[in-house]
């Protein structure tokens, strides 16, 4: 027996997903349900709550009416009734506990005559029909034994004489919210049978009349006109409430169905786009391991090449012919190139395996760079350019790869000193900026076209100015860059202009160790 009706939306669908949320806690062996499903049997345990409140309800006003109103109340036969509600709702709430912590397997396909009299069409083909049935049929009871307890306590109150008549709707607005239309019609007629027995019974004196007094003339309810008229409203209240509930519990529950299914598409397409992403990240993996062992198979021969091609050139094998010495000079620049080229797809390869798969180690920066810097300067003063560095003290330690990072500093530095024109100059700045390691390598060599910016950090890839500069590269160089920061979950940008320079900006994050400052 409901008095009070709450509405349909978010709240109740919120409740729905604290449900499902209670629901795997409590086992992690129930089955997730369809939403719709969930949301079913979280309104049930609404409604049984509800039904406390109306008990709490009903025994406030009879005390409050028996001592304010000039009426008379069979308080023994409506307290009894509503002990006997207030048992058979706590049977209810422990069956309610039984059916949401039971397992259901999946079942989509016929429900059967019952379940599709009581689902709403919007559940149906959603998932967990059994168990959404199994709610439905427990919903459905409930309301209809309610109904019958409404009409015995009615009937202790004064029968078609109650004011309360018209609490018959609240059972036809609940059934609209939890069940299908057809069952909603189902409970506003059976409620408006119940009253009608009710007081043909009392008028045909089957049934003890309980007056309530007050306005009510006696043997008012022996008059045909004033019943009728009573149930005739009563009737067209019921059956009015059942057609409005139903059809706005239709479109929302349409409404509920569209975003589920739209839900299961989305999550059908994550996971395809998962299995995608898993897909080529295997065989890119494959590809980096199948290019490092092919690297390192080369690597062992080209260097026996070119040991022997420098034994021959070197004169220790016998004095060449000089058309024999000049092609055997090409032939090991060559292998130099290819010995390079190797060199490179090794450290690609070695950048993009996992971070896992080397090993960090907390470094400098800007050490490592003032180190390449002495390295390079030899080559640097044959090509004419002038190399810089500027490295802010106290500089945050970087955890990462070592080699790696010497792979990544020393290619942008090689780099800047072979696409700049003699004149030219080569700056590295190494610094912190907005809590990480910033390091900026900056030329004035020919830039990069506009055209080919984009490109730069593929495999292979060089630049048509790059091209007619200088034959030497590999086209791996910002290739391995790329990676190296990649892997230390980094950033690079490039900012170039052609004709003035090119100038890269890598920022990595750092920990809170402090390094002295560094003097070059």
């Amino acid at each position: 027996m409901v008095f009070v009706v709450v509405p349909t939306g978010g709240g109740l669908n919120r409740s729905a997903s604290a449900a499902g949320i209670r629901a795997r806690e409590a086992s992690t062996e129930r089955l997730e349900l369809a939403p719709t499903t969930a949301e079913l049997i979280e309104r049930i345990g609404w409604l049984i709550r509800l039904r406390w409140v109306a008990v709490i309800g009903v025994v406030g006003f009879l005390e409050v009416a028996r001592r304010v109103f000039p009426v008379h109340l069979a308080l023994a036969q409506l307290y009894l009734s509503l002990a006997a509600l207030a048992v058979y709702n706590l049977i209810l709430h422990v069956i309610y506990r039984r059916l949401r912590g039971t397992a259901v397997k999946p079942k989509v396909g016929p429900t059967g005559l019952l379940g599709r009299f009581l689902l709403p069409k919007a559940i149906v083909g959603l998932g967990h029909e059994a168990e959404a049935v199994r709610a439905a049929v427990f919903a459905n009871s409930q309301i209809s034994i309610d109904l019958v307890l409404l009409a015995i306590v009615l009937h202790f109150g004064g029968g078609v004489e109650n004011p309360f008549l018209p609490f018959f709707v609240f059972h036809v607005i609940v059934a609209s919210i939890l069940l299908s239309r057809q069952a909603t019609f189902f409970h506003a007629t059976l409620g408006l049978v119940l009253i009608s027995c009710v007081a043909i019974g009392e008028y045909a004196g089957i049934l003890r009349h309980y007056p309530l007094g007050g306005s009510w003339a006696p043997g008012a309810y022996r008059d045909p006109a004033l019943v009728g008229a009573q149930l005739f409203v009563l009737g067209a209240t019921l059956y009015l409430a059942a057609y409005i509930g139903s059809t706005i519990a239709s479109h929302l529950r349409e409404r509920e169905r569209d975003v589920v299914l739209l839900s299961h598409e989305l999550t059908d397409k994550a996971n395809n786009l998962e299995a995608a992403y898993d897909r080529v990240s295997r065989m890119e993996r494959a590809k980096s391991q199948y290019m490092r062992k092919v690297a390192h198979e080369l690597r062992g021969p080209l260097g026996t090449i070119q040991t022997a091609l420098k034994v021959v050139l070197d004169g220790l094998s016998g004095e060449l012919p000089e058309k024999s010495s000049d092609m055997i000079r090409r032939a090991e620049r060559r292998a130099g190139e290819l010995g390079q080229l190797t060199q490179d797809l090794l450290a690609l390869a070695r950048a993009r395996e996992s971070p896992l798969a080397v090993e960090a180690e907390p470094l400098n920066l800007g050490e490592l760079a003032a180190e390449l810097i002495t390295e390079m300067r030899a080559s640097a003063d044959g090509a004419g350019v002038s190399l810089f560095l500027d490295v802010e003290p106290n500089l945050a330690v970087m955890h990462g790869d070592a080699a790696g990072l010497r792979q990544l500093v020393g290619n942008l530095l090689a780099n800047g000193i072979r696409y700049t024109p003699r004149g030219g100059a080569v700056a590295v700045r190494v610094s912190r900026v907005d809590g990480q390691l910033c390091l900026d390598v900056s030329d004035t060599g020919i830039g990069i076209p506009p055209e080919d910016q984009a490109r730069v950090f593929e495999e292979f890839f060089r630049s048509a100015n790059a091209r007619s500069h200088t034959a030497e590269g590999t086209g791996l160089g910002l290739a391995i860059v790329k990676a190296v920061v990649e892997q230390h979950h980094g950033s690079v940008t490039l900012h170039s202009t052609p004709g003035q320079g090119t100038r890269f900006v890598v920022r990595f994050p750092v920990s809170a160790q402090l390094f002295g400052s560094v003097q070059v």
